[in-house]
């Protein structure tokens, strides 16, 4: 048995899990807060003040006397006695990959981009058998795991998809925002609009949620997205002429991977909104990009990300 926790804040995490689990060759299960898990966790938020969240500073978040993150931990605790699991894959969070291995179960844990020389993530990177990095081997280490780089597997962008869709419906240009939300508005989409007359927009995203977008962006003219990890994948699998629009994440996540992907000339980035009138001349370069999103190495990405925990837990 191999034991999996997906952070419930947008879907990206518990789709991540899902796509590595169909890989393994032995039972393995999901617990998050996500509904869609097979261990369903209390919630640990608070809408109230919390006292002392992050243990002086030692952890990201376990605040006194709360019944939800008691109730929380309790129930993977007794996950794993009962289960005894192999290994326990984490993405993510360092109190539960530190709550698992004070149990003595073998830790994989997902190593995320931006700056993370905080305590509580570098103890989570040190306490870990391995750590995946879903982006390419040709990646330059980042330097907050430089000093983990002996247990780091880059084993690419991992997407739930395997392969573009066929072509759907005629698509000149989608916007896509992920379930963890953006800072665009519609006044200035509405903006963006009325200075390109001449283009479709195709919004898809919290309001326009579709099970599978594969097929829109294979058809897109350009593909407007955030820089979160999934979607970032996706587009690599689709081939789509990208515009990327990073938002605000702690850590500076987005912005990390968004300066990488402007660096390897693989999609146009613009660090803030563009203006309207900027639209019609920053369309037309991102069409004529020549992308290589092969070079994101998402074929087979899952594949290796499984083989890395199977080798943790010794199958």
């Amino acid at each position: 048995m191999i034991g999996f926790y997906a952070h419930h804040h947008g879907s990206g995490h518990i789709q991540r899990c899902r796509t590595i689990m169909a890989h393994l060759d032995g039972d393995a299960q999901l617990l998050s807060t996500a509904p869609a898990a097979d261990v369903v966790l209390p919630e640990d938020a608070s809408d109230f003040p919390v006292t002392d969240p992050t243990a002086n500073g030692t952890l990201h978040y376990a605040p006194h006397h709360h019944a939800g993150l008691t109730q929380r931990m309790a129930m993977i605790a007794a996950w794993i006695d009962e289960h005894r699991p192999d290994a326990f894959y984490v993405d993510v969070s360092v109190e539960v990959a530190l709550l698992a291995r004070l149990m003595g179960v073998p830790v994989v844990t997902l190593a995320m981009p931006g700056e993370r020389f905080d305590g509580p993530h570098q103890l989570g990177y040190r306490q870990a058998s391995a750590i995946i990095a879903p982006w390419p081997d040709w990646v330059p280490v980042p330097p907050h795991l430089r000093e983990h780089r002996r247990i780091l597997h880059q084993v690419g962008g991992i997407s739930r998809f395997s392969r573009p869709a066929d072509p759907g419906p005629d698509c000149d240009v989608v916007v896509l925002s992920g379930r963890g939300g953006t800072g665009w508005t519609e006044a200035q989409w509405d903006q963006v609009r009325s200075a390109c007359p001449d283009r479709d927009f195709l919004f898809l995203g919290a309001d326009t949620f579709v099970d599978d977008p594969m097929p829109y962006l294979s058809s897109a003219n350009v593909v407007v997205t955030a820089a979160g990890q999934n979607s970032v994948a996706d587009i690599a699998v689709a081939g789509a002429k990208s515009i990327v629009l990073p938002q605000a994440r702690p850590f500076a996540e987005q912005h990390a991977t968004a300066a990488l992907l402007a660096a390897a000339e693989l999609a146009l980035v613009a660090e803030t909104f563009p203006e309207a009138g900027e639209w019609p001349a920053l369309l037309e370069r991102a069409e004529a990009l020549d992308s290589t999103w092969l070079r994101w190495q998402t074929a087979g990405a899952a594949v290796r990300a499984a083989h890395v925990i199977r080798k943790v837990a010794g199958l």
